[in-house]
């Protein structure tokens, strides 16, 4: 299994196709809850070098990502929702956060909702595409 936060900062986008299926294969079969964390900090380094890439992750596999997003998704858990919240943009899940938004009043973690409320301000229109403003 490839250490994704150990991956160099440039890659080419066809190569992080492959690297997003690997990802996928292995933590949408392997979701127990004390991997979490761990698996949302290298999600969150394989979006980074997309969005370095500069060009938009293939709608297929967003839509992978965001679905093994939502199954893992605990709104009441920060670090979680931080992790989120981070990735969101870098490959433009519009669909997760209008979802996240859509649950907001369900929320009880002040922090979480404060955290929502800076992405709502932050992303604005544009969270379904990352280099929207470039």
């Amino acid at each position: 299994m490839t250490k994704f936060h150990e991956l160099p900062d440039s890659i080419e986008c066809h190569r992080m196709k492959v690297y997003f299926e690997e990802y996928l294969s292995y933590y949408c079969n392997n979701t127990n809850s004390a991997n979490v964390n761990y698996a949302l900090s290298e999600l969150f380094e394989l979006a980074d070098r997309q969005w370095h890439t500069y060009e938009l992750l293939e709608e297929s596999v967003k839509e992978k990502v965001g679905k093994y997003l939502k199954s893992v998704i605990d709104f009441e858990d920060e670090e979680i929702m931080d992790y989120i919240l981070c990735i969101i943009p870098r490959i433009g899940l519009s669909s997760l956060f209008s979802y996240i938004l859509q649950n907001k009043s369900f929320i009880h973690n002040q922090a979480v909702l404060s955290n929502i409320a800076e992405a709502e301000n932050e992303y604005g229109d544009s969270v379904d595409n990352p280099y929207s403003g470039m």
